[in-house]
């Protein structure tokens, strides 16, 4: 598995990003902005769909969008 690669986790059915290896059984893994960051079994990860990496980058986008929205609305 390699650092900063998009998986499908099949535990909680979405899309994250491996950013560690804990051992030789599990990875650390975060959702998007590093949310829910930590450890999950390689066993339940496969490589993301090209399907699935777009919906989570366009997901990925949008949260980035309306955050910069909801930073110039407060300022």
């Amino acid at each position: 598995m390699k650092n900063g690669s998009l998986y499908y986790n099949q535990g909680t059915s979405r899309v994250e990003r491996v950013v560690g290896e804990l051992n030789g059984n599990r990875v650390f893994t975060v959702s998007h902005g590093y949310s829910e960051f930590g450890p999950v079994l390689k066993k339940d990860l496969r490589v993301a769909s090209n399907e699935e990496v777009d919906s989570y980058l366009e997901e990925s986008e949008s949260l980035k969008n309306n955050s910069r929205e909801l930073q110039v609305t407060l300022a």
